[in-house]
């Protein structure tokens, strides 16, 4: 079913959502939004809690939390650690949920592949920047963005001067779309990458997996308006019937359990 909410309806939606019967609003990263996870989860929850109407928005960390302080998302699932303790802190939520774990994946134009295999992560930035590969960033405050700013960061470099460096400022998927038409190098979300791998040329580069994992967490907002749901949805997505869900839903869209709930 079509359960997108766009961001200019967010707010009327979240104060209506009482009136509107049981709505959850839920505001994850564009990551779990592209690969057609969360979507296909809600999906089942929907069917086992007849009455529930579970609204998703794709966004990236930043604009999420930004949504949860102004009380116009009831959960917010994200993985940008740094940020999510922060907004902890402020008091915003009681607590920050681990839910599943998948992992980060450099990708680039297949001529690469033989000579990016194995590296480690911080390797393969340096030979970006050492080559002046053409090298696009999502640019937009979130998770991935900030494990990306991270290994910049370890190797003392400052991408943002450089030509070979492009910042979309746009989420997962249109950030591959934008480095696939370039033939450029990026850092995407491995199942975001699975999800577009019918649409590009871009291959995984295979780096080595140290350093690479990518944890999710959800976070009932305080300022939700519908914290009961939100609480619900998300203990259910902890149970055993939601990690089954889950995993079903992995292996149904990718074969594999690419988003692996975490005990």
């Amino acid at each position: 079913m079509t359960r997108r909410v766009l961001l200019g309806l967010v707010v009327v939606l979240g104060v209506s959502c009482t009136a509107a019967g049981n709505r959850v609003i839920v505001a994850a990263g564009t990551t779990l939004v592209d690969s057609g996870l969360i979507d296909a989860v809600a999906d089942v929850y929907e069917e086992t809690h007849p009455g529930t109407q579970i609204s998703i928005m794709g966004e990236s960390t930043k604009l999420i939390l930004e949504l949860g302080r102004q009380g116009a998302a009831d959960l917010l699932i994200v993985h940008a650690p740094v940020q999510e303790q922060e907004f902890v802190s402020e008091g915003h939520a009681s607590e920050s949920v681990p839910i599943v774990e998948s992992r980060f994946v450099l990708i680039g134009p297949p001529e690469l592949a033989a000579e990016f295999a194995g590296l480690t992560v911080e390797r393969a930035f340096a030979r970006v920047a050492n080559e002046e590969l053409p090298f696009v960033s999502r640019g937009d405050n979130s998770g991935t963005h900030d494990r990306e700013l991270a290994v910049w960061a370890g190797l003392g470099y400052d991408p943002f001067r450089f030509a070979w460096y492009l910042q979309t400022g746009q989420g997962m998927g249109p950030t591959i779309q934008v480095a696939d038409q370039r033939s450029a190098v990026t850092l995407a979300e491995y199942g975001a990458f699975l999800a577009a791998t019918g649409s590009i040329s871009l291959v995984d580069l295979r780096l080595a997996p140290d350093d690479l994992a990518n944890p999710y967490s959800a976070l009932v907002a305080s300022s939700g308006a519908n914290p009961s749901g939100a609480t619900a949805f998300l203990e259910w997505l902890g149970s055993p019937d939601g990690k089954r869900a889950i995993e079903d839903v992995n292996r149904e869209l990718f074969g594999e359990v690419v988003y692996q709930p975490i005990p």
